[in-house]
């Protein structure tokens, strides 16, 4: 079981990454394709998407999926969960000292 510290350390490790930080900013304004990210930032598709693999895996991001009929292609839209960036205050720091004098963390 992963307690509340090591969760936020991950979220935290996540996000000292100056490119993800640019990626969830972008992504927090509107939903965003891989190939607009890419231009915007001016990376590869392979690095950017490694940082959009990251960013899932802690629910810093998250993505809907669209295929378009004309093309015959499947489009992703990441997004930056709303309210996501609220729950990243004190009472996250309060909760791990709870968990901490219970014992558990």
């Amino acid at each position: 079981m992963v307690n509340k510290a090591e969760k936020i350390s991950r979220i935290f490790k996540v996000l000292s990454n100056p490119l993800r930080l640019k990626i969830l900013a972008l992504c927090l304004t509107k939903e965003r394709t891989v190939r607009e990210l890419c231009k915007i930032l001016k990376v590869s598709k392979p690095l950017l998407i490694s940082h959009l693999k990251k960013l899932i895996e802690v629910g810093l991001i998250e993505y809907k999926t669209e295929i378009d009929p004309e093309k015959l292609i499947i489009r992703k839209y990441y997004r930056t969960p709303k309210g996501i960036l609220i729950k990243l205050d004190e009472r996250i720091l309060l909760s791990i000292a709870e968990e901490c004098e219970r014992g558990e963390g």
